[in-house]
């Protein structure tokens, strides 16, 4: 019996267990802009870590979480601007070798790509989400954007749903800020990058029409903080024609003529 438990106890059948497991809850899809990959990796909330990657130049690629990880750190109440979090957030950051840009991390790396490389920059962002252990709530200011969307929803009278993931007929488990299922539902999202918005954009507007192809009547919109992202032309532009409403979240009037005509069944 003893030796039958230490046969089974072998380096390559542990290695045959592991390789079976990582095959089976690996995935890896083609995506507009590059290729993104679910690991064998959870945040605290069980969901499974989802990175994207992009081929910059012959020689580099960035890997990013597109926004993921800090945008669901501040949902749990988190505020990455203290002193606290935010001296922690960035060891963590340089640990990891890591970058940020609003509220994506990413890492800019020379090919050839390495397991290694994957694998630290998916620890990493594990990492940083643990810390919303850290609790310091998050000041009024940090969200004012979703907070002022949130009061023009309550306005109407309509309850949406926070941070619900969607499924379009390519790319799955798409978060969006807020939900509403209503006459004609509502998918709202607000930006959450600062700088380099274009490739950001392109990405929406694929998921966008993605989501679109996938729920009938769904009206996109997207707003943005002015006095913190720096809008340039291009990204407008994409904004504005995936979207049925795409502006500065203080026109606050845009947003309420939005939301009349989509509780309005036209049909």
């Amino acid at each position: 019996m003893n030796n039958e438990k230490h046969t089974l106890l072998q380096p390559e059948v542990i290695r045959k267990v592991l390789q079976s497991f990582w095959n089976d809850v690996l995935e890896i899809t083609i995506t507009k802009s590059g290729v993104a990959l679910a690991v064998p990796l959870c945040y605290p909330d069980g969901w499974q870590v989802v990175l994207e990657f992009q081929q910059l130049t012959p020689g580099y690629f960035r890997v990013s979480d597109h926004g993921r990880t800090l945008h669901w750190l501040v949902g749990t109440g988190q505020n990455v601007e203290s002193s606290a979090v935010s001296h922690v957030l960035s060891e963590r950051m340089k640990a990891f070798q890591l970058q940020r840009d609003g509220w994506e991390l990413f890492r800019e790396i020379h090919f050839p790509l390495t397991g290694v490389d994957i694998q630290l920059f998916a620890e990493g962002l594990v990492s940083i989400a643990h810390l919303f252990y850290l609790y310091e709530p998050s000041p009024k200011t940090l969200n004012v954007a979703q907070e002022t969307v949130a009061k023009v929803f309550q306005e109407h009278k309509i309850t949406p749903q926070r941070g619900l993931k969607l499924n379009g007929h390519i790319e799955k488990q798409i978060r969006v800020d807020f939900y509403a299922d209503i006459a004609h539902p509502v998918a709202l999202e607000v930006v959450s990058r600062r700088t380099n918005l274009v490739s950001y954009m392109e990405q929406w507007g694929f998921r966008w029409g993605d989501l679109c192809d996938s729920i009938p009547n769904l009206l996109p919109a997207m707003v943005f903080d002015p006095d913190n992202t720096e809008m340039d032309p291009t990204s407008r532009s994409i904004g504005e024609s995936v979207c049925k409403l795409f502006c500065p979240y203080v026109e606050t009037d845009r947003i309420h003529n939005f939301l009349l005509q989509a509780t309005t069944n036209h049909n």
